[in-house]
């Protein structure tokens, strides 16, 4: 064995000031990533304290078939600790690490053109990942072991946003999860030979999940008080976040089509990406929302100045709706309001009005089931009032 260690390919290339010297070549396990410049490929062993070089060829092919004859010789001829020489070394080229990404990333903008978020946030996780991982160098270098200190490192930083609040269990899964995405594109869109080291990887466990906590929802009075600061076009846009469930991209993405409002009793919101330039819907699942009659007065009696139902004064999409929310609600004396909010009232109340939760699933547009049963938690009001309906004896039973 120690001969089969020692035997390595060194190249010998001539720099620009004319200059002749070795080389090592960069190595991820036993693959080399082959020097593209002119020279000679040499094998180098040593023999006690002297070390042997020998020509071995101008391409990486000549430089393996030498290697292989170097080791056969030194070993005699026999097998190398079992395994087959084809196994030792191979031609394919190592895949930089940096050049991966890039083609992940243009992946990504290719075939979701209507999803520049998530390609922001890919490329985010990837900065980590480079950060963290990049001396690396190479995507084949990159070893289950390797992620499993990715989680490590992760677990003791801080948010960018928020120096004082530790990286979530949460956070990090989902990195290892995009992690886990890059490699299945490189080994199944670019054919590279490599294992996946982020299958079935182990999850960090999430006290805040694990707990069951419900999402946080507006009480009746904050709701009061959030609408009483609002203008028209306040009080109609926070309404139907609140009466629609919509998220806070559908609904700035909104347009006048996606409105039916000539019968009021029988209103609804389309949740379409149909000629919308950098939207689609989430998971590409459009809905047809029905909405109250009361929200449909209220969006029937906005000016149209342009094609957004909720546009900025200059008539462009509005961006800074949770800007705006956050003034609102300091004036209202509401604390930690947000535009999601919105959305976890709507569907817990409709749980709690007793609509089924496959309902629900469908007006909220979650693709999994188990995302909005996380609703399905009863507040303690609810809790005391169905206690107190027990009794020792069978309701009506004599």
């Amino acid at each position: 064995m120690a001969a089969k260690k020692s035997v390595r390919i060194i190249k010998k290339v001539r720099e620009s000031s004319g200059v002749w010297r070795f080389i090592s070549l960069k190595r991820a396990g036993a693959r080399y990533a082959w020097d593209k410049r002119p020279g000679h490929y040499f094998v180098e062993w040593w023999e006690g304290k002297r070390r042997r070089r020998e020509l071995a060829g101008q391409t990486p092919s000549e430089a393996m078939e030498a290697q292989r004859r170097k080791r056969n010789e030194l070993l005699g001829e026999q097998v190398l600790g079992g395994k087959s020489e084809r196994m030792v070394a191979s031609e394919v080229p190592l895949t930089l690490l940096s050049d991966a990404m890039q083609m992940f990333l243009q992946h990504v903008r290719v075939h979701s053109p209507d999803k520049p978020r998530t390609v922001q946030r890919y490329g985010i996780v990837l900065d980590h990942i480079t950060r963290i991982l990049g001396a690396k160098t190479f995507v084949e270098a990159i070893t289950r072991a390797d992620v499993d200190d990715y989680k490590s490192a992760r677990s003791v930083e801080c948010s960018e946003q928020h120096p004082n609040r530790p990286i979530t269990p949460r956070t990090i899964n989902y990195e290892i999860a995009v992690l886990r995405t890059f490699f299945y594109f490189l080994i199944r869109e670019r054919n590279l030979p490599v294992t996946n080291p982020c299958a079935k990887f182990k999850q960090l466990k999430d006290p805040r999940v694990k707990a069951k906590r419900r999402p946080p929802t507006y009480r009746q009075e904050e709701i009061d008080r959030i609408f009483a600061e609002c203008d028209e076009n306040e009080k109609a846009t926070f309404a139907t976040l609140l009466l629609t469930g919509l998220r806070e991209e559908e609904l700035c993405f909104l347009n006048w089509p996606d409105l039916d409002l000539a019968n009021l009793d029988n209103a609804t919101i389309r949740v379409s990406g149909e000629g919308k330039l950098g939207f689609s819907p989430k998971d590409y699942e459009e809905r047809l929302l029905p909405i109250p009659r009361e929200l449909a007065e209220l969006l029937r009696r906005l000016p149209r100045p342009a094609a957004w139902v909720f546009p900025t004064k200059a008539g462009n999409r509005q961006t800074h709706l949770l800007r705006r929310l956050k003034e609102i609600a300091d004036a209202a004396k509401v604390t930690n309001g947000t535009l999601h909010k919105f959305r976890h009232t709507y569907a817990t109340r409709l749980l709690e009005s007793g609509c089924d939760i496959v309902t629900v699933q469908r007006l909220m547009g979650h693709s999994d089931l188990d995302t909005t049963r996380q609703y399905l938690d009863p507040d303690e009001k609810l809790k005391r009032g169905a206690v107190n309906k027990l009794s020792l004896t069978v309701s009506g039973s004599k």
